[in-house]
């Protein structure tokens, strides 16, 4: 690469690392600097953005393009799951960014990611950090992509590549001060624990209500496990005991039948995005059959707001942003949905990150899962 290029290059990352400070997602020196030193392009392969796929060469600088999509603040699928394996992306860089700063990463953690991805999550980690990362990935070829990707950069010395199950954790690098899960899942393996420091952290992203809310984790008196919802957010699924399927009686990428949709109404308010949030964390708490849903037509724009009351026999109501609902079904899902939200609004109308958790050992396959049982608006122990 040129000086000029490489220059240029410095530059680009430089005001990426910046735009990402600028609009809150980095807090802290040590993430912007992480952001600003390890390239994004070298972790991949080939990505598709909207109906394009773009095939990087090795030890090739893109186009500036190309570039200009990878700097950006874009989600980027980088493996379909056609072939069989599992579907695999790069994150938005916002989000692994604010992931991070809730991680409170410090000089010398030693880190447990579960799902690779592209290996430019766990270069990051290992840039704040100075110490060993270890990252599981399920996905083979994906496995595969983030070892190349980690070689590219220099660091396969410091960061290891594990292509296996992330439910069993991988105790051989243990113990973690931290355990960083970039996958949804259902609940927190007992494995995990047992390789995690005694003040270690857990930032997972659980499911919830169709969605995957990142929660931070941290053992409290007695071993237990307790937790609180630090964003919303929703990720790509775990494969296996990590998200059993029987735990979910509604899969989103299934429709409901679109029969006699019609509006009936609503909460007689608009929603802020934040306030949507809170409702659909607390609608979810309240109704497991809460969940995102979307309809066998055209009849209901997703864009409005995709959280739905769903019955296993008997449609479903949807409740949507500018708080009306949309109802495919008996009338007393609507009904149930307008009760629920004015339970919400006599709370105060909590946040989605004003709950608290604890979890609970449950047997679904394999050695169980912590899962959550109890939703607590107390504010959180100093």
């Amino acid at each position: 690469m040129s000086t000029t290029a490489t220059t240029e290059l410095a530059d680009r990352l430089t005001t990426y690392a910046a735009r990402l400070r600028a609009d809150g997602a980095i807090r802290t020196d040590a993430v912007e600097q992480a952001f600003a030193t390890v390239q994004r392009h070298r972790c991949l392969q080939r990505f598709r953005f909207g109906p394009a796929e773009h095939v990087l060469e090795d030890a090739m600088l893109p186009a500036g393009d190309v570039l200009d999509l990878i700097y950006a603040d874009h989600p980027l699928v980088t493996h379909t799951g056609r072939d069989g394996d599992p579907p695999s992306s790069s994150s938005a860089p916002s989000l692994m960014a604010r992931m991070l700063e809730e991680l409170h990463l410090r000089p010398g953690d030693r880190v447990l990611e579960i799902g690779a991805g592209t290996g430019y999550n766990a270069a990051l980690i290992a840039h704040i950090t100075g110490a060993e990362v270890t990252t599981v990935e399920a996905g083979a070829v994906a496995a595969a992509g983030a070892s190349a990707s980690i070689r590219a950069l220099g660091l396969d010395e410091q960061v290891h590549v594990v292509h296996g199950d992330g439910y069993a954790g991988h105790p051989v690098g243990g113990p973690y001060d931290r355990i960083i899960v970039t996958c949804g899942i259902a609940g927190i393996p007992p494995h995990w624990l047992d390789q995690l420091a005694p003040d270690g952290l857990i930032l997972a992203p659980v499911a919830h209500a169709g969605l995957h809310p990142i929660v931070a984790a941290r053992r409290v008196d007695g071993g237990e496990l307790a937790a609180h919802v630090v964003r919303w957010g929703d990720f790509m699924p775990a494969a296996g005991h990590l998200r059993p399927a029987e735990l979910f009686a509604h899969d989103p990428a299934d429709p409901v039948p679109a029969e006699a949709v019609r509006e009936v109404g609503g909460i007689g308010t608009a929603l802020t995005t934040a306030e949507y949030q809170g409702l659909w964390m607390y609608l979810g708490i309240e109704d497991k059959r809460i969940t995102r849903a979307y309809l066998d037509g055209d009849q209901l724009d997703p864009r409005r707001g995709a959280c739905a009351l769903v019955h296993p026999t008997d449609g479903a109501a949807w409740i949507h942003h500018d708080g009306a609902i949309t109802l495919a079904g008996p009338q007393h899902l609507a009904g149930r949905l307008v009760r629920l939200a004015a339970h919400w609004d006599v709370l105060d109308r909590p946040a989605a990150t004003a709950w608290r958790i604890d979890l609970r050992h449950a047997d679904t396959g394999g050695a169980g899962l912590l899962l959550p049982r109890r939703w607590h608006l107390a504010p959180l122990a100093e």
